[in-house]
């Protein structure tokens, strides 16, 4: 497949998000998240941070900016700061995630720490056991965040 038709694929995709969040988002978030508005309002917000990135990657239509951030659909290598360890992760929506395929939703925890993060950056997140510190290796748009139910 040739890049053109995988970045007019991933941008369709994008796009595709950004009608879904645009129509769908209170229900989403109402389904996936439980009756907690501290967490929904956090979720809202960070979606829609999310979403404005989406439409400033879209109007560019280059494959780099598709990789310059972890959006939905993205495969994202990080280094654990104090150990060196690799891990990959491939952020979902929350219907696809198998723990297996290490496919994480976004609205996780993890997931959520993960999103519009960049590559090359050092983050500090909170784990159940405190905080670590991780590195972005690489992000990978790979196509893997679809919608559909």
């Amino acid at each position: 497949m040739n890049h053109s038709l995988i970045l007019q694929s991933s941008t369709t995709q994008l796009v595709n998000q950004l009608v879904f969040f645009d129509e769908e988002k209170k229900f989403f978030l109402m389904q996936y998240i439980s009756d907690d508005s501290k967490e929904q309002k956090r979720a809202d917000q960070i979606l829609s941070v999310y979403t404005t990135s989406l439409e400033k990657i879209i109007s560019e239509r280059q494959e780099g900016s598709l990789n310059s951030m972890v959006l939905i659909g993205s495969e994202v290598t990080l280094r654990y700061e104090d150990d060196g360890y690799e891990e990959k992760y491939t952020i979902v929506f929350p219907h696809r995630a198998d723990p297996s395929k290490s496919w994480i939703s976004f609205l996780s925890p993890m997931g959520l720490q993960l999103l519009m993060t960049k590559m090359n950056e050092t983050y500090e997140f909170v784990v159940p056991s405190g905080h670590i510190g991780v590195k972005i290796q690489e992000i990978k748009y790979m196509n893997y965040g679809d919608i559909d139910k």
